[in-house]
């Protein structure tokens, strides 16, 4: 295993933690929106509003763009925004080009204070040599401003949500179940000058030229996000909704245990042999 290797899949797992759920631009809905949509842009926005009050949700992602071959990456935990944006979930070790470094087949990852660690099986020689856990600060690959944001709170899973304020030619698509509950699915689409730094983002990592974001959204009968789908260029996320409020304590990797693995990311993977 490469450490390039290793860092090429970490880079992977950054957007896939960050979604499409950038901070958006303005206020309000405003005229933009049809007036037969704006009881639909109120019920989107009520429903955004209680899952950001929740400050947890347990979540199934998948994010797909051009730097994944086209191919989806999958994550699957905690995320908590209460007190500062934290992660803990399990991903497929061959999503993240790792599949060398855990023997299940699993990688645990978290996010921590603006840092994302993933769990190893400690390597016997190498530059992992004896560590548990891989760290890359999330400024690595968001830059300094992007990974301002995050820590601001403004990229759990539900700020995606939020661009739905902004949503124009909201539509309701129908009834379908979803985890096994009754859900309402809505289509909308976020003007791409709505979309504030996320705009930025997706189209660095795959969204070319769009000029607007493309989203479904089911909302269940009490009222919650069930599923959110959203579209931008070249690069899609799709996330599930499995429950709200069920935070936990997720915390940072010991020191001594822990590869930085930060300058290798910005120096773009280039490192010796793993393995």
């Amino acid at each position: 295993m490469k450490a390039g290797k290793a860092a090429a899949g970490i880079t992977a797992a950054l957007i896939v933690t960050v979604g499409l759920s950038a901070c958006t631009a303005g206020t309000s809905v405003g005229k933009h929106a049809a007036d037969t949509a704006e009881t639909l842009v109120a019920t989107l926005t009520k429903a955004s509003d209680e899952a950001s009050k929740s400050g947890s949700a347990k979540v199934k992602m998948t994010v797909t763009m051009p730097d994944t071959g086209g191919k989806p990456v999958a994550m699957e935990g905690i995320y908590s925004w209460g007190n500062g944006l934290a992660m803990e979930a399990e991903m497929p070790a061959k999503d993240l080009q790792m599949e060398d470094l855990v023997a299940d087949g699993t990688v645990t990852m978290r996010l921590v204070q603006g840092a994302y660690y993933y769990g190893i099986d400690p390597a016997p020689d190498g530059p992992f040599k004896g560590k548990s856990w891989l760290k890359v600060e999330a400024s690595a690959v968001l830059g300094e401003k992007g990974a301002s944001a995050m820590n601001a709170g403004n990229s759990d899973p539900t700020a995606g949500l939020k661009t739905l304020k902004w949503a124009k030619d909201v539509t309701k698509v129908g009834t379908e179940t979803v985890n096994g509950k009754s859900a309402v699915h809505y289509h909308a689409t976020i003007p791409k000058d709505k979309l504030g730094d996320a705009a930025s983002l997706f189209g660095a990592v795959g969204g070319g030229t769009a000029t607007e974001l493309v989203a479904d959204v089911w909302v269940d009968d009490e009222g919650m996000p069930a599923r959110l789908s959203q579209t931008y260029g070249s690069v899609s996320a799709d996330v599930e909704f499995h429950s709200f409020g069920v935070a936990k304590d997720i915390p940072i990797p010991p020191a001594d245990d822990t590869a930085d693995m930060t300058e290798l990311i910005k120096n773009g993977g280039a490192g010796t042999g793993q393995g």
